[in-house]
């Protein structure tokens, strides 16, 4: 079935011990069940149901998922849309979306609710293998937006949507990032009232990217617009208003076009 490398045999089977399968077809669930415990897999569960699957999370606490786009009982996007906003442990892992298809529509819906990969149904051994290799050692860095939460697929809807948004190819790799994390804190600014709870997890996850930089950026105005959303950050009654002028500083500095905020992250 498999002509698997004994080193990526041996990188995916630490990852493959607790696997959540999302199928309602049982022919597909057998063949991807039969497939990864040829892997090496060790626990695979399959559920038919996107809100029983969505319990079975917080116990059996999955390290990867295969999920179906749509199917009698699931809605393979919006299951993955409230793991990713979820507070369980498992809520940033791979997630493998299965479709009928790879029409443009079909990825962009799966690639916007958070899944990691997509594979078209029916797929081959060597289609499955791609997938985990991708997943697990070339996993994409995690991006905790408003709009957005799930791997950087770098078209979401936050910044990285045309090259209108995207910064300049001159800018290092480390000003990408930070530029990017300005990107995302000035629409969980400007969507905090409406988000709350997503909106202060961006909040909080741009800041493990700007307070560190403070120490490497000599711009007093950096410094000191960080220092602002921080101190508002730390306050019990932070509001989206109290966020406006910090984020508005640093967003001049990344001489980021205010006339075209981002509509997510």
């Amino acid at each position: 079935m498999f002509s698997l490398d004994p080193k990526l045999e041996a990188k995916l089977k630490p990852h493959l011990k607790r696997v959540l399968v999302l199928e309602g077809n049982p022919a597909y669930a057998r063949i991807l069940m039969d497939m990864l415990r040829v892997l090496g897999a060790e626990k695979v569960q399959v559920e038919t149901d996107d809100r029983r699957a969505t319990m079975i999370c917080q116990d059996f606490d999955p390290q990867i998922i295969f999920c179906d786009l749509k199917g009698p009982n699931i809605e393979g996007a919006p299951f993955v849309t409230g793991l990713r906003r979820s507070d369980m442990k498992c809520r940033k892992i791979p997630v493998i979306m299965m479709a009928p298809n790879d029409l443009p529509e079909t990825l962009k819906q799966a690639r916007d609710c958070g899944s990691d990969e997509i594979m078209k149904k029916p797929f081959a051994s060597g289609d499955l293998l791609q997938r985990l290799d991708h997943v697990v050692t070339k996993s994409r860095p995690w991006i905790e937006a408003v709009m957005y939460v799930g791997p950087d697929r770098r078209r979401f809807n936050s910044g990285f949507g045309g090259a209108t948004t995207r910064p300049p190819e001159n800018m290092s790799d480390g000003m990408k990032r930070l530029e990017q994390s300005v990107r995302i804190l000035r629409a969980a600014a400007d969507q905090f009232d409406n988000d709350r709870k997503q909106a202060r997890r961006a909040i909080t996850a741009q800041l493990e990217v700007l307070v560190p930089a403070c120490k490497a950026i000599t711009d007093p105005n950096f410094k000191a617009a960080v220092t602002e959303v921080f101190t508002a950050y730390k306050s019990n009654e932070m509001t989206g208003e109290m966020l406006k002028a910090p984020v508005a500083a640093l967003a001049k500095l990344f001489r980021i076009d205010d006339a075209k905020k981002e509509n997510a992250a």
